[in-house]
């Protein structure tokens, strides 16, 4: 393994985990949004819809990546 592949690699892995946190995120933030009171409604749609568009932001440099590794 050269040492580009090397720090690729790392790439990888923590594009995961991103990937994973990000997810996870945008599941508490659905959970919220299905339990909020009358008065939080909109606020919680609004984290869900940021937690969405960063999870989906995460896999597509996941993606990104995988791809980059997939080339060599």
């Amino acid at each position: 393994m050269t040492g580009a592949d090397l720090f690729t690699w790392r790439d990888e892995v923590e594009a995961r985990e991103a990937a994973q946190a990000a997810e996870a995120a945008r599941e508490a933030a659905a959970r919220a949004a299905r339990r909020a009171p009358h008065g939080q409604v909109h606020a919680r749609q609004q984290r869900l819809a940021e937690a969405t568009t960063a999870a989906l932001r995460a896999e597509l440099e996941l993606a990104r990546i995988r791809r980059e590794l997939g080339a060599r």
